[in-house]
């Protein structure tokens, strides 16, 4: 694999590939990886170099006028080589049953595929993300070799679920795990060109098939790739952004002859829905904590968390919604002051552990508990002080397979819920434009009322099966009562989606079940854009499963040998 700038391509013109991919994100490298060593030339068009640099940073600036959504852009998306991924904290989980189906008590729901045509590309991408079995319900027990807890959860309320951590995932991906493990850098037929930014997709006069993508360089250089199929792999917000700013041909831009580039934006809101009393609250902890599985691959790290029943959505009009434990450690708590003294030891920082990066997410008035300040004589000093702590913890280590539960000053139930899909949720194209004098992103992204209310019914539920378990009850955060204020509570986790969502006809949706623009031969799109509906769970998952699905689509039906003469590689 060659890593080029602009400048190395030489000349001017039109440069000629078979496959392009924009976007060196999950979904870009997955794609390319799938073609890696392969006949089909490939070239992976990013648009930052192979760290982040500010300059490409400053191209996310977006225009927000609807609900909060955080400001710092380069918290949220990254353009440099492996995308996102660079700040990914390597969740994942699969959508449920109830996310594919059409609902009638949500309007816009149903997705063109179900989970069956889904899960042998879910399988495949775990070699992609680190993960284990793709096992996220209470048929994992067995397979973690741990009993079902006790006592039962009525399963006509809640149901549980699961998440697992990437392996490797304590710290950003990027090239480390993307680029050098995911795709091959000794497949010859892939090339990344860094630096270059698309920004119009070119089509014939009749707007019906793709001829060109332009792209740009920091210097100002400009140049046009020619493929015989592009894949817009950019993330929710600039899939929709480069289709609608796409607009010489056609004044409404690239594949929107319907306008419904851009509608549907959807995210996961999340946010804080109760807390629990730490000093009573150590069973509940334990039950739903984090939960080893080791494997010829590594330690695979799952957590067990509760999600709102389909029957309990379907009868009351809900939407999907789950919740998690967040625990944030007290100053003395010797787990944690043993991991600071080991770095200190070893002159190293600290990495962010999964927990204490949650309180990036919070937007509640108290806000998490602030991390201890790292002191060698204090840390020492508190592993000796709860001795009896860290005994217990190395019992439940060694003999139950578990990592300790360490002293907590602060334990908070954590909700994402999926959104309706609302049409006037939407990205459109601002009067202000980035340095390459493409439009801004105009986001007026809105949380309904829906959302609020599954969650605080998802509290409801847990209060009154917490308390019937014997746990202590949760406390409900204030803003579920409502108020002019609420959605304030509630901040967006990065995953925009359903900007140029699936359908079977093209006045459902922007590109058909596979990812092909409806009615625009040789373009695709890749990532959450696509998704119909949100369900509660991280998406990179599926990305994945349905960037190495269109894979197979491309090599069966673009680039089998019958289908034309293969374009020649990589020219001027």
């Amino acid at each position: 694999m060659r890593l080029l700038e602009l400048n190395d391509l030489g000349g001017t013109g039109d440069w000629v590939t078979e496959l392009c991919i924009i976007g060196s994100g999950p979904a870009g490298l997955a794609l390319a990886a799938e073609f890696a060593h392969g006949p089909v030339r490939v070239l992976v068009v990013e648009s930052g170099g192979r760290e982040p640099e500010p300059a490409a940073a400053a191209l996310n600036a977006v225009d927000s006028v609807g609900a909060t959504r955080v400001e710092q852009q380069e918290l949220m998306r990254t353009r440099a080589l492996g995308g996102t991924s660079r700040i990914w904290t390597g969740r994942c989980a699969e959508l449920d049953e109830v996310d594919f189906a059409a609902r009638a008590w949500v309007p816009h729901s149903g997705w063109p595929i179900g989970t069956a045509e889904l899960r042998p590309y879910l399988d495949r991408a775990r070699a992609y993300l680190g993960l284990g079995p793709n096992i996220y319900d209470e048929r994992l027990w067995p397979v973690l070799g741990a009993r079902r807890p006790a006592p039962a959860l009525d399963p006509t309320l809640l149901r549980p679920r699961f998440w697992q951590f990437s392996r490797g995932s304590a710290e950003p991906w990027g090239p480390a795990r993307f680029a050098a493990d995911v795709v091959p850098t000794t497949a010859p037929n892939v090339d990344l060109l860094l630096h270059a930014t698309a920004t119009q997709v070119d089509t014939n006069a009749e707007g019906t098939a793709v001829e060109a993508v332009e792209v740009a360089g920091p210097d100002g250089r400009r140049a046009r790739i020619r493929a015989r199929a592009f894949i817009l792999a950019t993330g929710g917000i600039e899939n929709a952004r480069l289709l609608l700013a796409s607009n010489r041909v056609r004044p409404a831009g690239v594949g929107n002859d319907h306008d419904l580039v851009g509608r549907f934006l959807m995210d996961h809101p999340g946010g804080v829905i109760a807390s629990v009393a730490p000093a009573a609250a150590r069973r509940l902890r334990s039950r739903f904590g984090r939960y080893w599985l080791d494997g010829p691959g590594g330690r695979q790290v799952y957590l067990h968390g509760l999600a709102l029943s389909p029957e309990v959505q379907e009868k009351e009009g809900l939407l999907n919604c789950a919740a998690f434990l967040e625990e944030y450690p007290t100053a003395d708590d010797p787990w944690h002051a043993g991991q600071r003294l080991m770095a200190a030891l070893k002159r190293q920082e600290t990495a962010p552990d999964q927990v204490e990066l949650a309180s990036f997410w919070r937007r509640d008035d108290d806000g998490a508990a602030p991390p201890p300040v790292p002191s060698v004589p204090r840390d020492a000093l508190a592993i000796a002080r709860h001795a009896p702590s860290v005994a217990a913890g190395v019992y439940r280590i060694v003999r139950r397979h578990r990592p300790p539960v360490f002293r907590a000053g602060q334990v908070d139930l954590y909700c994402l819920t999926e959104q309706m899909p609302d049409p006037s949720s939407r990205l459109t194209l601002s009067d202000r434009t980035d340095a390459f004098g493409v439009p801004l992103p105009r986001l007026d992204w809105k949380i309904n009322e829906r959302e609020r209310e599954s969650m605080r019914r998802l509290v409801e539920v847990l209060d009154a099966e917490f308390g019937r378990a014997g746990y202590p009850r949760p406390r409900p955060a204030a803003w579920l009562a409502g108020g002019p204020d609420w959605r304030e509570s509630l901040t967006d986790r990065a995953h925009p989606i359903g900007t140029t969502r699936m359908s079977d006809r093209p006045s459902d949706g922007v590109v058909d079940p596979h990812g092909q623009v409806h009615g625009v031969a040789g373009l695709f799109v890749a990532g959450s854009s696509t998704f119909p509906t949100a369900g509660h769970a991280n998406p990179t998952l599926t990305i994945v499963a349905l960037a190495i699905r269109l894979a197979d689509r491309l090599k069966a039906e673009c680039f089998a040998p019958a289908a034309s003469p293969a374009v020649a590689g990589l020219s001027g």
